[in-house]
């Protein structure tokens, strides 16, 4: 079962990869959300499981887009 943050990581990549798949927003942009969340997400929850996920996202997406400061 699934609990309220792995849902919200969940989600949180999903939207994540619909919007660069279409063009609606770049790498840096949202990896900029995504890492907020990921702040807000250790303090509340410390250690949790779908904080992994979250970072590896970002770690993926950094390697594919050339890091965090790249625009595309």
């Amino acid at each position: 079962m699934t609990d309220r943050i792995e849902t919200i990581v969940g989600k949180a990549i999903l939207y994540t990869q619909e919007i660069l798949n279409v063009g609606a927003a770049n790498w840096s942009i949202a990896r900029g959300g995504l890492t907020k969340m990921a702040v807000n997400l250790e303090s509340a929850a410390p250690g949790h499981p779908a904080l992994e996920a979250l970072r590896r996202f970002i770690e993926e997406n950094d390697a594919l887009y050339g890091g965090a400061d790249v625009r595309h």
